[in-house]
């Protein structure tokens, strides 16, 4: 996709209904995940982050979508590849600034570039119990990536019609030593599952 014929799109992308669980529910399953986080439970209430879902143009005109690759560590999400984004801090005025901090901080993205255009349905992350607040925006021109070499890999940018337009595919991922089947994004060798995933999909509905 252009990302001139992005652009023709995005009233469309504000005033189509949002899918939430109904998109979220094709790539985990409502009932199974249930049932993975049924014994799951914290002591205090779910902690607010954000991410930035940034669209943008290629050097070609391509419109395209950044992704980081975080290093491995000892967290429940070491490894995985997800969207610029991160918790709530203090001096966040509201989760919009929220996610344009951290993409600010892990590649770069300046908040001045960023033009928004809805916000995506929250999502809660049982495993680390965050209530993810995502943000699907855009920028008109390719930004000068940086990668936080502190937390991010890599960074990776997709086209946005592969996005749209790959099918999923099923995989198995294990929670709490037992595999489960779930669906997945394939893009260019890399697997997107999870949360990011969930988000992908409840894109792909605007459109």
């Amino acid at each position: 996709m252009q990302f001139d014929d992005f652009l023709k799109k995005i009233p469309q992308l504000q005033n189509n209904k949002l899918m939430g669980a109904l998109a979220h529910h094709k790539v985990m399953q409502s009932q199974v995940r249930a049932f993975v986080y049924k014994d799951v439970k914290h002591k205090t209430s779910p902690r607010d982050s954000a991410v930035l879902a940034c669209v943008y143009p290629d050097e070609h005109g391509i419109a395209k979508m950044v992704f980081i690759l975080r290093k491995s560590y000892n967290g429940h999400h070491s490894g995985q590849i997800s969207f610029p984004g991160g918790k709530r801090e203090e001096e966040d005025k509201s989760l919009w600034h929220t996610a344009l901090r951290e993409a600010k901080e892990e590649v770069n993205i300046n908040k001045e570039w960023v033009q928004p255009i809805r916000n995506l349905t929250p999502l809660l992350i049982p495993i680390s119990n965050f209530m993810v607040h995502p943000f699907l925006a855009y920028i008109d021109k390719k930004p000068f990536f940086i990668q936080d070499e502190k937390e991010v890999d890599r960074i990776l940018e997709f086209p946005l019609n592969d996005i749209i337009n790959t099918d999923l595919i099923e995989i198995k991922r294990a929670y709490f030593g037992k595999e489960y089947p779930v669906n997945a994004f394939l893009l260019e060798d890399y697997k997107i599952w999870g949360a990011t995933a969930m988000i992908l999909s409840e894109i792909r509905t605007l459109f």
